[in-house]
């Protein structure tokens, strides 16, 4: 579809649009930067791309400017993270390195970046098998709930569908309601969330990670 509409745009006199602005410029595809290009046609500051390189763990890197968008020396880091508590964050910069490039060159210098709130710490377990790690999960839900953290405010997440059964098997052990989530990534409300890593992004729910064995 994106290359369709790519191809009519070639053939238009004027543009549709004078500007765009993009978000979670990250996950953006070749099709979809392919059309941009178009969309933009090479005039100065009509695109603005917003997006994290850190968070570019859903598909292969790839060429922006083989695809006629080049944004090298153009870029600046923003360094107030307002949304994710400094304790969280920290934990998931030692996943990173302290710069990352992608294929064009672009680096991104991820130190100095500071957080507006705390909270709790994350817990990280090694367990030896699934059963131990359906336990553990499903006493960390029990202990939340206890504190009166409500169902629907209550997020597993694992990384891809294979794993969904052994998440179900930890939430039906602390006896939780629950909804798996589909690409509509609707949740209900009085119950728990199941869902893999990628639908995940933007919910904001107490979340447990599931990462595997």
């Amino acid at each position: 579809m994106f290359s369709q509409v790519a191809s009519k745009l070639r053939e238009s006199t004027h543009p549709p649009f004078d500007f765009a602005i993009i978000d979670e410029a990250q996950d953006v595809s070749v099709p979809q930067l392919r059309f941009l290009g178009t969309l933009g046609g090479g005039r100065p500051n009509s695109l603005f791309f917003a997006g994290d390189l850190g968070q570019r763990i859903f598909q292969q890197p790839f060429s922006w400017k083989a695809l006629g968008v080049d944004v090298r020396g153009r870029s600046s880091t923003l360094r107030i993270n307002y949304r994710t508590s400094h304790q969280i964050r920290t934990q998931s910069d030692r996943l990173l390195g302290p710069e990352v490039s992608d294929v064009d060159g672009n680096k991104e210098d991820r130190k100095g970046t500071i957080s507006t709130f705390n909270g709790p710490a994350p817990d990280i377990l090694i367990l030896d098998c699934a059963a131990e790690e359906i336990k553990a999960v499903s006493q960390w839900l029990v202990k939340r709930t206890k504190e009166g953290v409500v169902p629907h405010e209550i997020g597993v997440f694992v990384r891809s569908t294979a794993e969904l059964d052994r998440a179900r098997a930890a939430v039906e052990a602390a006896k939780l309601p629950y909804k798996v989530l589909d690409d509509h990534v609707e949740t209900t409300s009085g119950r728990a969330s199941i869902s893999t890593m990628h639908l995940a992004k933007g919910l904001g729910v107490s979340r447990c990670r599931c990462d595997g064995l």
